[in-house]
């Protein structure tokens, strides 16, 4: 994915982020836009997770999926790597959804 880019590497990033006071990170888990992938958006939370256990501060930041999203598996992807929330498109609801 993007972040296999040496300076897009969450333990680098995200340190920086904590310490410009981001409030959380956004990470794009779509290779088809020229974002991240799945495996970024976890690899950015347990690095995260991993601050927190070592007590750094500010402490760890919520990580947002930024995703095309289209139905509920995907929300239950990111779930499943340790997203705190996901964005979702007003134009791609429904009103069953």
């Amino acid at each position: 994915g993007f972040a296999g880019d040496e300076i897009f590497e969450p333990h680098i990033l995200s340190p920086t982020f904590r310490e410009y006071g981001a409030a959380a990170i956004s990470v794009l888990a779509d290779a088809r836009m020229g974002g991240s992938n799945y495996d970024d958006l976890q690899s950015f939370v347990e690095e995260n997770r991993a601050a927190g256990e070592r007590g750094e501060m500010p402490g760890p930041l919520p990580i947002i999926c930024n995703d095309l999203i289209v139905d509920e598996v995907q929300i239950a992807r990111s779930a499943a790597r340790g997203a705190s929330a996901v964005v979702i498109q007003m134009g791609m609801l429904t009103k069953e959804k």
